[in-house]
């Protein structure tokens, strides 16, 4: 079985840089971006389509062209706590290391949703969709729920996750396989949105 994860297009809350509200809308470029990516995945012959039940992701999927979708609270984005609303940049002024409370055995000083709960909620996902024999299945979701496959399946841990670039509407497709989430490919696009494809690679 392929999972084609796709994280939902630029909005409002990812240009102010403010961790995210449920209700923010996505951008012009946003919407661009879910037409673009929506074309590529539109060749491919999906046999089931599930979304976060956030409303910047069940937007871009329509604005790809999916209607037909099941929504599932465990794609939902990593709950952020105190922190929802407020921006990026002053948090980190007062608090450089406001990430590592994502991480267990940290103090929780912002009531957030630790990372390893993130990574449970995809593994019971993928769990509970298996059984149905998929081919292909199209996955849209948020950032951390991306990472948290690409955890699980590259065996990677803690802060250096910080650093993993994932786009809006990106593409990343896992393998799952008896239970076994394996790496095919990560943070892809449309090879027409990338500035410069002669020097990028596609591995």
């Amino acid at each position: 079985m392929l999972l084609y994860f796709v994280r939902h297009g630029e909005t409002y809350n990812n240009i102010e840089a403010v961790f995210p509200l449920n209700n923010t809308e996505l951008t012009e470029k946003g919407k661009k971006e879910a037409l673009d990516t929506g074309r590529y995945l539109k060749r491919v012959k999906f046999d089931a389509i599930f979304s976060s039940p956030i409303s910047r992701v069940q937007d871009t999927l329509k604005i790809m062209g999916f209607d037909k979708y099941a929504t599932d609270p465990l794609l939902k984005d990593v709950e952020t706590g105190d922190l929802a609303g407020r921006k990026i940049t002053e948090v980190t002024a007062k608090d450089p290391e406001w990430y590592a409370t994502f991480q267990d055995g940290v103090e929780n000083r912002y009531n957030v949703e630790k990372f390893s709960s993130v990574k449970r909620r995809v593994v019971e996902f993928t769990s509970s969709i298996e059984a149905n024999n998929y081919k292909n299945v199209l996955i849209a979701t948020h950032l951390e729920p991306i990472r948290a496959m690409f955890s699980i399946a590259t065996l990677t841990e803690g802060l250096p996750l910080t650093k993993l670039e994932i786009g809006n509407c990106s593409i990343s497709i896992f393998s799952l396989n008896d239970k076994r989430i394996e790496l095919k490919g990560f943070n892809w696009y449309p090879l027409e949105n990338y500035k410069d494809s002669k020097n990028k690679s596609f591995n």
